[in-house]
């Protein structure tokens, strides 16, 4: 067992039963780490920095979830214990470094030790996901499939990153497309395109399995994050989107009724 009674659950939920047609999730919204790894041999400027979780985006999504009455589940632990944007079989599914700084507590761990934070943190966060959408698909609530990111402004290149937000997306994108283009008409600073990252079946995982396999439209988005540092930003951005999002969804229903 890895997780301690003391230990945080690793999934959190915001309007569980929310008939809101946004649906919300953020892979990457804490930094907690079980107490068994101890604190996985880092010191705390790591355990706090970008490689450790998305900055500023869970405080995003919980104004967002408020505002738009809408579930929005995260997960608790740290992108370093597990990361549950990856598939099983993924290499960077359990980083052992990350952005130069080397993940002391990921070194050399054995199938054991992998199956705990597999089956005590992620399973349960992707599960939770999975039958919270199968309940509304099977009562018919319409269902928008927003994953929520960050991203830094600098990577360890040194390119400074220029977007403010950027869309990632690949199959069936009709609602991501719809959501970039009404972003870009009420915001006057570059969004990127499949930018900083391109989102990709070999490398992403919650996207693909939650929306594609479903068929469900979907946005994952990322927002910079010196833009989301303070209350104040995160609330600005929640509010912008709890106005776009919605008149995305209109337009996406009108484009599927023509």
């Amino acid at each position: 067992m890895l997780l301690r009674q003391h230990d945080p659950n690793p999934v959190s939920i915001m309007n569980e039963k929310s008939l809101s047609p946004f649906f919300m999730v953020c892979d990457h919204a804490g930094y907690a780490i079980p107490d068994q790894l101890k604190d996985l041999g880092l010191p705390e400027k790591d355990r706090y920095r970008h490689i450790a979780w998305d900055i500023g985006i869970k405080n995003v999504g919980e104004q967002l979830s408020k505002l738009l009455g809408a579930t929005f589940i995260t997960q608790t632990y740290s992108r370093l214990v597990i990361d549950c944007n990856r598939g099983e079989n993924n290499l960077s599914l359990i980083a052992e470094k990350s952005d130069n700084s080397l993940i002391k507590g990921n070194q050399n761990l054995s199938s054991e030790q992998k199956h705990d934070r597999i089956n005590e943190i992620y399973s349960p966060y992707h599960y939770t996901i999975s039958t919270l959408i199968d309940e509304r698909l099977a009562t018919n609530i319409q269902t928008i499939f927003i994953s929520l990111h960050s991203f830094t402004p600098v990577m360890n290149d040194g390119f400074q990153r220029p977007w403010h937000a950027g869309i990632l997306h690949g199959r069936n994108n009709q609602f991501s497309m719809i959501f970039k283009e009404i972003l870009e008409e009420n915001y006057q600073y570059p969004i990127g395109d499949n930018e900083p990252y391109a989102l990709t079946e070999q490398n992403d995982y919650t996207v693909p399995t939650h929306a594609y396999q479903r068929n469900l439209p979907y946005l994952e988005l990322e927002i910079r994050q010196d833009l989301i540092t303070s209350t104040d930003q995160q609330f600005e951005w929640a509010e912008r989107l709890s106005l776009l999002l919605p008149m995305a969804l209109k337009e996406y229903q009108t484009q599927c009724k023509l």
